[in-house]
């Protein structure tokens, strides 16, 4: 078994949606996530709890523990046809060993 874990910008997720479909993927969880970037760009960053705020931008994560052959057949997908709303911002996806579920 495999979990596949793919994030992107927020408008990637109905392309994912619909790469696991394709794939025949029953069942996923997604994810809203709000990054945060520590780059400066010339300007120090505030730190929480005080300051400027940290520039962010909006993600979803989406996850899927599968056969193998299944999660290979994704990622190959993936490297070949990106998954992207926008070209500059691929999503990035990730494959992880899961060596028991219960």
């Amino acid at each position: 078994m495999k979990m596949i874990a793919i994030i992107g910008d927020e408008e990637t997720r109905p392309q994912i949606r619909k790469m696991f479909t394709a794939h025949q993927v029953s069942l996923f969880s997604s994810i809203a996530i709000r990054g945060c970037s520590c780059e400066s760009r010339g300007e120090p960053v505030a730190w929480w709890p005080a300051g400027k705020e940290i520039p962010t931008a909006y993600s979803s994560l989406c996850f899927a523990i599968l056969e193998d052959e299944k999660a290979e057949k994704i990622m190959s997908d993936i490297e070949t046809t990106p998954v992207a709303a926008d070209p500059a911002f691929p999503a990035k996806a990730f494959m992880m060993n899961v060596e028991k579920m219960i």
